[in-house]
């Protein structure tokens, strides 16, 4: 499942494990960024997204808090009617806009080039070149940010040519789900929004302990 999370136009999202389901809410395991336990402020609109037989739906303005169940902490969604279908598309994508080599596979071995990388999730990558890359041509990307480096792998879905540019940007699926990624969007995501409006907080340090409950 994922816990999307809005403030004042921005968005973030979290990904967890459904534990257990009590009537109109569900127990997840409790998020966390560096360690950390993620709190969230009454000033968020948090939606719950879960994925079943091959679609995704969502339940938007759940309630959600943390909670001591046989020993261990979660986080409780409280849940309201049945979700709606939702387009995976919507999902949250990080905004990069750097250049960056990209390689993509041809019969002669592969080729560098390079490209303005628009934006990133967990699931794919936007980027912009004036090359010309066909459909479903496989491309390797190293994200690098500090001292963090990060090898993905995907292949080409979309290509759409841009005029104002005389550039096609381009749209690629992942080849295979990326931890790494997902902690290190997760990261910048806390960050971005601490800084716009500090709606996410540590939530179990010792002065935080009284935002638990017991269910």
């Amino acid at each position: 499942m994922e816990l999307e999370v809005k403030l004042n136009g921005h968005s973030m999202s979290f990904r967890s494990d459904v534990v257990a389901i009590r009537n109109n809410s569900v127990l997840i395991n409790y998020i966390k960024v560096n360690d950390q336990t993620i709190g969230f402020s009454e000033k968020c609109q948090l939606n719950f997204l879960f994925k079943a037989d091959g679609r995704v739906y969502i339940w938007e303005n759940v309630y959600v808090k943390l909670v001591k169940y046989d020993g261990s902490i979660y986080h409780k969604v409280d849940l309201q009617g049945e979700g709606k279908p939702y387009n995976r598309r919507n999902s949250y994508r990080m905004y990069i806009g750097e250049d960056m080599p990209l390689y993509v596979n041809t019969a002669s071995g592969p080729t560098a080039i390079s490209v303005l990388v628009k934006d990133i999730s967990e699931t794919g990558v936007g980027f912009i070149t004036k090359e010309e890359i066909d459909i479903d041509r496989t491309i390797r990307l190293k994200l690098k940010d500090n001292n963090v480096i990060i090898s993905l792998s995907g292949i080409i879905v979309r290509r759409e040519f841009l005029p104002n540019l005389n550039a096609y940007i381009y749209g690629c699926r992942f080849n295979e789900k990326n931890n790494k990624l997902g902690k290190y969007i997760a990261k910048k995501q806390a960050e971005q929004l601490r800084k716009k409006g500090g709606n996410v907080s540590m939530s179990l340090a010792p002065k935080k302990r009284k935002q638990q409950s017991n269910i």
